[in-house]
This record gives C-alpha cells, structure tokens and sequence, in this order.
C-alpha cells in the first residue's frame, strides 16, 4: 500500500561532493538524517531507502501521525494498521546543491 503524504512542499536534502573523499554526503535537516555514497546516484537511492525506513518504523511503532503533525504534515488515506504487508510513502523530496561561495542554492534537475 502506498500512503500520499501532503507537505505542503517538499522534503529537501542539502548534497554536496566532499573534496576530501569525493564521495557525496546529504543531510535532510526536517527528517534529522544523513547519508553517504560512493555516487550521487547511489546517494539519491540510499536517501530514499532511509526516508521510507523511517517513515515505515515511525507508522508501526504507532509514532507517525504526531511526527508528521510536529512539522506541519499529514498523510492522506492512512490505513488502519499493517502487520506484515508492505507499506510505501509517496511525497515530494529533492537535493539542492549549494553553489561554491555565494550561499546560493541550485536544486537537481
């Protein structure tokens, strides 16, 4: 089952290339997550994972309606409960790459 949750926006991760290690670090500062990967394509397939898993231990753990409701969020036809079957979350999310010096912001196309 895949639950539509309503933002009121978009979920944002903040993505950059470390110049260190050259592998690319991303944190979402509204789901309090950080991820790392060899690629940014790894990177985008790891975010998502970690938003899915978070979301889905928050909803069997009986915590989520009040941790979307803390940030102003809801979710959309929110089944009853789920034992075993297989839950989905369906919103919007996107990287932003900050620009080198002048604090701006560009988002992934």
């Amino acid at each position: 089952m895949i639950v539509k949750l309503e933002l009121g926006g978009e979920v944002r991760w903040t993505a950059r290339e470390s110049a260190e290690s050259g592998r690319w670090i991303a944190e979402c500062e509204s789901l309090n997550l950080a991820m790392e990967a060899d690629s940014l394509d790894e990177l985008h397939g790891l975010s998502n994972e970690a938003m899915q898993l978070l979301l889905d231990d928050l909803y069997r753990d009986g915590e989520l309606e009040e941790f979307l409701e803390a940030r102003g969020w809801r979710a959309l036809d929110m089944p009853n409960r789920l034992e075993d079957d297989e839950i989905g979350f369906d919103f919007p999310w996107n990287f932003t790459f900050p620009k080198a010096g002048d604090g701006s912001e560009r988002r992934a196309g």
